[in-house]
Parts: C-alpha cells; structure tokens; sequence
C-alpha cells in the first residue's frame, strides 16, 4: 500500500509541477525568482507526502531493493503521463528503456 502511495504521490508531484511551469502564476519566490502557480503548490505538497511515504518504504526494505524498483516504476509511468498530457513523444529507444526497466523490476520481485 504505501508503495503505492509513494508511486502516485511522486507521479502527481512531477506531472504537476510540469504542468505548473505554464500556469497563471500566484506569488513569486524572490531569492530563486520561481513562479509558483496553484499546481506547483500541489505539485510540491505532492512530493512531501511521497517523502513520507518513501522514508517509511525505507524502513521496511532494504535500499538495494525498494529505490531501483521505485525509480524503475516512476519512471515508466512518467514516461506514460507525459505522453498522455504533455504530447511527448515515447520513441524506440524509449521502449526498449522501459521494457528493460520493467524486466528488472520483475525479476527483482520474484522469489528465489
């Protein structure tokens, strides 16, 4: 469940931060000079819960196993949302990444 939580939190975070970078902004961070719209706001609160959920994934595996397979997840499905939102394009190359990734995944998750 909290992996889970963590894939969707951190994917939101990402997705809207993107979005956020061509929003009507709401304030201004001056030292940075950031915009900050109402989905970058999100986009952050988004990534603070996938750290909270991240750090309790991390207290329940080990490293060496939950952070590929976090990465790998978020990744393709990041790879997936930006086709779907942004237009992006998801090239040959992009698969064969992916497909890789995911083949990891799996053989991360089986039971020796």
């Amino acid at each position: 469940m909290y992996l889970v939580l963590y894939i969707i939190f951190s994917v939101s975070g990402s997705t809207l931060l993107k979005f956020g970078s061509t929003a009507k902004t709401l304030f201004t961070v001056p030292f940075v000079n950031m915009s900050i719209s109402t989905y970058t706001f999100i986009g952050f609160m988004c990534y603070g819960l996938s750290f909270i959920f991240y750090t309790i994934l991390l207290s329940k595996f080990d490293l060496s196993f939950i952070s590929p397979l976090t990465v790998g997840l978020v990744y393709v499905l990041l790879m997936i949302t930006a086709f779907i939102f942004f237009h992006e394009q998801i090239t040959v190359y992009k698969l064969m990444g992916s497909s890789l990734i995911l083949i990891g995944v799996l053989l991360m998750i089986v039971k020796k």
